[in-house]
């Protein structure tokens, strides 16, 4: 079960106009805290970021699309991931991404709460985006 989440504008590492979205603490003190894309971004924006959970070795993205089926994965040491040039967006699609983060000594996982995002600009007429 995921924890609470909240969504909040420009923690430490956020650019001005970024969100996160932020977990509650689990019983450990671990939080996996999404940091950008949250809600419309720009079509060059390739950059998905989180914000670094203590004693975690390795993270996992998921991005997923509007039928969160994944359309690409990543594990890295680091927290974040830019996506492959080759990688087309659509203006018709919602995206989902969640990180999991995993710290080695024993195993233990944490994965964090959905973000939802889709490009700007003119494309087929969609709803509003979800609320987390």
């Amino acid at each position: 079960m995921l924890s609470p989440v909240a969504l909040v504008s420009c923690l430490a590492g956020c650019t001005p106009g970024e969100h996160a979205v932020v977990p509650a603490p689990n019983k450990d003190g671990v939080t996996v805290a999404l940091a950008s894309p949250v809600g419309y971004v720009k079509v060059g924006d390739r950059r998905i970021a989180w914000h670094p959970s203590p004693g975690v070795s390795r993270y996992e993205l998921v991005l997923s699309d509007s039928v969160e089926v994944p359309i690409f994965t990543a594990v890295t040491a680091d927290t974040q991931v830019v996506l492959p040039d080759g990688f087309q967006y659509s203006l018709s699609q919602n995206y989902r991404w969640y990180v999991t983060a995993y710290r080695d000594r024993d195993s233990t996982a944490w994965r964090s709460p959905v973000a939802i995002f889709r490009l700007e600009g003119e494309g087929r007429r969609m709803p509003p985006l979800p609320k987390p």
